[in-house]
């Protein structure tokens, strides 16, 4: 009688086929108020749940069916949220932080309530290393919610900082990215999977008929492509290609992108801007 070998139960057990994790999309959007983060937000799969930390700028939402709104007043009520979105069926299929910057005044602020200090205190290095610390491990806890299935999005104000050059030319870069404090910026940057820069586009259009004025649009666009200066990602096979920036930014276009589908750029075409604004 042939002997059966025992199964011996490790840790690779748990390994599978990459194609069937059911990861949802971790993004950061980024840029100017205004310039459509949070409409870009609501094109993703609903039911929908948009956690306000102090922005109060969900109008732009309001049209949408399936979205609820829940307001963020204490860094106590963050970490309560994330427990009930990791442990109960709450039916959400994407989940939005609106906004990061905000969240890390909240921070701040349980920093210094930990070191026994008053608000209007004033906040140390300690204390900033503090919030910097919350921020980056709770950051991640939401960001985790994604091997759930959930979509998770980090909305931000953008930052210009000064980055000097490694050459002797002394000149120094300038370098976009969201509103954070750096190392929580680096922490957040590297742990999505899409980070966009949102922009307003002016382009003008001269008519062919004489005496007519020229054509004004406005296009909101989100830039993903590699850039010098704005912090921009998206992780995808490195045989896709990759367009500059998205007209219309909208969920289905940004997984097409991933996936490899619809990658021309669909910006007007360089023969045609006289004007280019980025509001």
């Amino acid at each position: 009688m042939k002997k059966v070998a025992k199964t011996k139960s490790t840790i690779l057990n748990k390994a599978k086929p990459i194609q069937e994790q059911n990861l949802g999309m971790a993004a950061l959007f980024y840029g100017r108020s205004g310039t459509g983060k949070t409409t870009l937000s609501g094109s993703f799969p609903k039911k929908m749940l948009v956690i306000d930390v102090g922005e109060k700028g969900t109008d732009s939402l309001a049209n949408l069916s399936g979205v609820d709104v829940i307001q963020i007043d204490t860094w106590t009520e963050f970490e309560e949220l994330y427990w009930e979105l990791s442990d109960t069926d709450h039916g959400y299929s994407t989940i939005s932080i609106d906004a990061i910057h905000s969240l890390q005044v909240l921070a701040i602020r349980e920093a210094k309530e930990l070191a026994n200090k008053k608000a209007d205190d004033q906040t140390s290095q300690k204390d900033f290393g503090q919030a910097s610390g919350l921020l980056n491990i709770w950051l991640m806890h939401y960001r985790d919610l994604i091997t759930s299935g959930l979509h998770v999005i980090f909305l931000a104000h953008d930052r210009v900082t000064e980055v000097d050059t490694d050459d002797d030319s002394e000149v120094i870069m300038p370098e976009v990215g969201p509103r954070m404090m750096p190392s929580v910026a680096s922490t957040i940057l590297g742990a999505v999977n899409v980070v966009g820069n949102t922009f307003i586009r002016e382009t003008i259009t001269k008519s062919r008929k004489a005496g007519e004025k020229p054509i004004r649009k406005v296009e909101y666009c989100l830039r993903v492509g590699p850039h010098g200066y704005y912090a921009t990602k998206i992780r995808r096979p490195k045989t896709f290609p990759l367009p500059e920036y998205i007209v219309d930014p909208s969920y289905d276009k940004l997984s097409d992108v991933i996936q490899g589908k619809g990658n021309k750029p669909t910006g007007t075409p360089k023969r045609n801007i006289r004007r280019n604004s980025e509001k």
